[in-house]
């Protein structure tokens, strides 16, 4: 049976209000029961009001730690992402850096550090495949007298405009680069030793009569070449230093010619 605890507590306090049970023994032992009872009951009240401040504060807590974690990781992400940019522009800078340092500032051609490089590469090759491949020494004949007589402006831009001479002509059958001051290097693979040497000839005709215009100057240059073709198993010193001294014959017997090795 359901009791309604409202209409009990009303019946009980009639009870105990009641003078015709002022004498009975058991009013007394109800009277000390129904305060121990409100005793509790506040006691009850208190502990709830208590859990309730206490789930409250828990629950302030909880959302407190969770906004400053969600601000933390907010934060963690922003900088991830600053780390990611950074990351990417440091590589992009390497990249940048690796690349200029395989080029000649002047020329924007491969210098002599990426030279090296390809021939060593092509030596490997050619080693395997049993083919060998050609190397031409080139240098500006009379150098000096264009530095001195238009200045060094104009000679660097003689310079360049060989440079762009030298990358057409050669296309894609090779590489050329500056070898160091005016002198530059050509390499020429996978073709027969005749189209080589047509190759560098038709590049040195092109040149000495090619007219070079620079600041309403017309200028006019010649160029030597020395050419040494690799044969498979020497060293890479072996076809260079053919090379060089097939340029020191070309320059000694005249300049403006092409002599191989």
């Amino acid at each position: 049976m359901k009791v309604d605890p409202g209409a009990l507590e009303k019946r009980i306090q009639m009870l105990l209000d009641d003078k015709q049970y002022q004498g009975h023994p058991l009013r007394e032992a109800l009277a000390q029961l129904w305060r121990l009872n409100e005793e509790q009951w506040a006691r009850v009240e208190r502990i709830t009001q208590l859990s309730d401040s206490y789930q409250a504060m828990m629950m302030r807590r909880e959302h407190s730690l969770s906004a400053r974690f969600d601000k933390q990781l907010r934060q963690l992400e922003k900088i991830t992402r600053i780390s990611d940019r950074y990351q990417r522009m440091l590589r992009d800078m390497n990249l940048a850096l690796e690349e200029a340092s395989f080029l000649d500032p002047l020329t924007d051609l491969p210098n002599r550090r990426m030279l090296m490089r390809r021939l060593e590469d092509e030596v490997e090759n050619s080693n395997k495949s049993q083919h060998g491949f050609a190397v031409a020494m080139l240098d500006v004949d009379y150098f000096k007298q264009v530095n001195d007589s238009y200045g060094h402006q104009v000679g660097d831009e003689v310079l360049m405009r060989l440079g762009q001479m030298m990358q057409q002509q050669v296309d894609e059958l090779g590489i050329c680069g500056r070898w160091g001051g005016e002198e530059f290097l050509l390499l020429v693979a996978n073709q027969d030793d005749t189209r080589c040497l047509q190759l560098f000839d038709q590049l040195q005709r092109h040149i000495s009569g090619a007219s070079i215009d620079i600041a309403g100057i017309s200028l006019s240059v010649t160029v030597s070449l020395g050419v040494s073709f690799f044969r498979p198993g020497e060293p890479l010193d072996a076809v260079l230093n053919r090379a060089d001294n097939a340029l020191y014959e070309a320059k000694q017997t005249g300049r403006n010619r092409m002599l191989r090795a």
